[in-house]
């Protein structure tokens, strides 16, 4: 028996296999340390970023906070105080004005005075006395004078700056009693009960990134370059539907071990029926051929591992020729190599040799 081969285009299919792994795992900590309070969710289901996991008792951080905030309402009243007192018309100036009006009627009280007792008219001791209140003022002047803005408002900003230091910090650690979900998952463990304390980087819980999963299969050398980033990818489960995926990631190294790239397939899980460390067989098509599906029974191996098949020539002889197999569906074999129209022998092909005379009958189909 014979047919006439009528190829049809195939798609060019890799296929590899590996193990499913989840888009990311995230062990979640305690950033202080407290007695659990209440626990909100349950393990074993889909958690939103920022839902809230836990909370920790607050202790003394609310009384703590309010006294901070207090301390920094008193120290503010202070520095603002301390810039009025500098100020153009502040109490500074005013005392400066004063002290300036006092040094100049003392010396002029001075003066005075060394007159009349350069005269005879006052003794020595008057004229001491008045020396006295003009050092005095001088004195006065001086001190203000030499009494530094600068310095007194640095001091001031210095304590604000440290009560704010203060008050961030337990802000922080109020926000910290309260134990959040950095991103979207599925909350695998919750490793704590209510009433526990627990440290500071105590782990509580884990996370997986359970709504990506992601397939590393090997490609060979020969076909890497044939697969490109978003090329859709068949994946088949055992146990469980066809998925659909797409390459993610091209390895630019190969594995020393295999000489093969890893190849990132990502696939869509939002359903969460698939699980992490799952056995799959991925299907890459990377283009299309012409071929045509026979039995595989009707293929030849030579020596060398070349497939051949056996088809009738003009001359009505048999002739060998050498075939390419593109993949396999089923009970079938898509081959490639076969120019339309050509006679495939089918049945009794096995008993005919290279260059024999042959007749055949054509019949339909590829069985």
């Amino acid at each position: 028996n014979a047919i006439e081969v009528q190829n049809e285009q195939t798609p060019l299919i890799i296929r590899a296999s590996g193990v499913t792994k989840t888009l990311f795992e995230l062990s979640i900590v305690a950033r202080r340390h407290g007695i659990v309070k209440k626990i909100h969710v349950n393990e074993g289901g889909w958690i939103g970023q920022d839902e809230l996991i836990l909370e920790l008792d607050e202790g003394t951080l609310k009384a703590d906070l309010e006294a901070a905030q207090a301390d920094r309402r008193a120290t503010l009243a202070a520095y603002n105080d301390t810039k009025r007192r500098f100020g153009e018309n502040g109490e500074i100036a005013v005392q400066l004005r004063s002290a300036k009006a006092d040094l100049e009627s003392h010396e002029k009280t001075y003066q005075i005075a060394k007159s009349l007792v350069d005269q005879g008219v006052q003794t020595e001791l008057a004229l001491a006395q008045k020396r006295a209140l003009l050092r005095a003022a001088e004195t006065r002047l001086f001190e203000l004078e030499n009494l530094s803005k600068d310095l007194e408002l640095s001091e001031s900003y210095a304590r604000l700056k440290s009560i704010d230091s203060t008050i961030l910090r337990l802000r922080e650690q109020l926000n910290f009693t309260k134990v959040l979900a950095p991103q979207r998952g599925w909350l695998e463990s919750l490793d704590v009960e209510p009433g526990e304390f627990v440290d500071e980087n105590r782990p509580l819980a884990k996370i997986l990134g359970l709504q990506t999963l992601t397939l590393t299969i090997p490609i060979a050398q020969a076909n890497i370059s044939k697969i490109n980033i978003d090329d859709p990818v068949k994946i088949s489960f055992i146990g469980s539907e066809i998925k659909q995926g797409v390459v993610g990631k091209i390895a630019a190294k190969a594995n020393k071990a295999t000489r093969t790239f890893n190849v990132e397939i990502k696939l869509d899980n939002s359903d969460g029926l698939l699980r992490a460390g799952m056995t799959a067989e991925a299907e890459v098509i990377i283009g299309e051929v012409k071929a045509v599906k026979v039995s595989p029974a009707h293929l030849n191996v030579k020596a060398d591992g070349q497939l051949t098949v056996k088809i009738v020539n003009s001359q009505n002889r048999v002739r060998v020729i050498p075939v390419d197999l593109v993949r396999t569906a089923g009970n079938f074999a898509y081959i490639s190599g076969i120019n339309d129209g050509t006679l495939l022998l089918k049945a009794g092909q096995a008993f005919l040799s290279n260059g024999e005379l042959v007749k055949y009958s054509l019949v339909k189909g590829n069985n």
